[in-house]
């Protein structure tokens, strides 16, 4: 089949343990490529069995960047960081006349190469180091309390616990003098359709997303979790964990720490070398597989979401690449099926997925398009904080007149 592409990037992505890592083997394999990891959990160096990395074997030799790369004292790498390494990384491929494959599942990761103007620029310098200091000893409620203080349109889009967005939305307004919120709002207007911003950076870009059944997914993360720890999991997490305890301590909230695979484990990893051979170690340990298993589901629920969101439901309003489902549930097919995909795109056809993709009842679209989709709101009688307007209408309290919104 003739190519007629003339700069294309191909994006594999999809929830965790759909294959996105075999397929871009064999994209980048076919159409001479190289493979760039948009994964948040594989830029840091070490636990390559925790992060279930691609081995050199698995990899045939193709090319892999941006994994294994950021020290375990890094308190934080952030967006700005990785779509400059990116998009510098593309020229490089494409300058050595080869197709850049970017695989992975860390959404903003994703969206940080796929589009222009997405991101809020604040200048490099993280300003003053005692008061980035004083942030980072704050607790989640109390972060959230400051955003409320500079910020409160902000801060009612945003729960508590997500401290990563919440001290992002802090740190635009100290380093710029300007709400996050105004950014955004200048952002919608600008483009014109009250949505989203962002043009497509690539003109010429194919985004194959991953899924599989519920069932399928979960009996492949079961068998995962039960190879990784044939491999050496609870070694490497030890020698890991004892190499670099003085450089994670006070870090909970911040980098490698919020990886899933290793912070399961750190109520095991925090025992003395001989109190991990009892019983409570190798309970711990095995209430940290547990866990891993809950949190990967938990991800993958919020990754097919975020593809149903972000490009799916704007497909008539947001200019979004050529985009194709890929169902991978039968692992003896779906590399042949997505090659198929892949050979018709490179050779001029574009895809528009339906939009029956979104696995979601139509009555919730336009909740979840609307400006309140990322709301928090109070439950008054539980006491809990619910995210999202979705959640928040499958939320099983049942004394709904008692819920109001988060005062800001």
């Amino acid at each position: 089949m003739e190519v007629i592409r003339k700069d294309p990037i191909i994006f594999v992505i999809g929830c965790t343990g759909t294959g996105k890592s075999d397929l871009g083997v064999a994209i980048a394999k076919k159409y001479n490529g190289e493979v760039i990891s948009a994964d948040s959990m594989q830029i840091y160096e070490g636990l390559d069995i925790a992060t279930n990395k691609i081995t050199a074997e698995e990899a045939e030799g193709i090319p892999h960047h941006l994994m294994s790369f950021v020290d375990a004292a890094t308190a934080r790498y952030n967006i700005h960081q990785f779509r400059q390494q990116g998009l510098k990384i593309v020229e490089e491929i494409r300058q050595r006349g080869r197709i850049p494959v970017v695989v992975g599942g860390t959404a903003y990761y994703v969206e940080s190469l796929l589009f222009e103007e997405n991101i809020i620029e604040t200048p490099g310098s993280k300003g003053d180091l005692e008061e980035v200091e004083e942030l980072d000893k704050l607790s989640n409620m109390e972060l959230h309390r400051r955003l409320e203080e500079i910020d409160p349109e902000s801060a009612r889009l945003v729960h508590p616990n997500n401290r990563t967005r919440v001290l992002r939305a802090i740190e635009v307004y100290r380093l710029t003098g300007k709400r996050k919120s105004e950014f955004l709002r200048e952002q919608k207007e600008s483009n014109g359709s009250g949505d989203l911003g962002g043009r497509l950076r690539f003109s010429e870009s194919l985004v194959l997303s991953l899924d599989a059944s519920k069932e399928v997914l979960s009996e492949r993360l079961n068998l995962r979790v039960e190879k990784m720890k044939k491999m050496g999991l609870k070694k490497e997490l030890e020698e890991y964990y004892d190499k670099n305890r003085e450089k994670l301590i006070n870090r909970e909230h911040f980098g490698v720490l919020q990886c899933i695979g290793l912070k399961e484990f750190i109520p095991y990893l925090e025992l003395s070398v001989e109190r991990r051979l009892t019983t409570e170690g190798e309970r711990l340990f095995e209430k940290g597989c547990e866990d891993v298993k809950l949190h990967t589901r938990q991800y993958a629920r919020r990754q097919r979401n975020w593809v149903n969101s972000r490009f799916v439901r704007r497909q008539e309003i947001r200019e979004v690449p050529s985009l194709k489902k890929l169902d991978t549930s039968d692992k003896n097919t779906f590399i042949a099926e997505g090659m198929r995909i892949v050979d018709e795109w490179m050779a001029g056809r574009d895809f528009k997925e339906r939009a029956s993709f979104c696995f979601i009842p139509n009555d919730d679209v336009e909740a979840e398009n609307s400006e309140d989709a990322n709301m928090t709101r109070h439950c008054e009688v539980c006491g809990i904080l619910v995210a999202g307007t979705r959640n928040w209408y499958a939320f099983p309290c049942k004394t709904v007149l008692a819920m109001t919104t988060i005062s800001v």
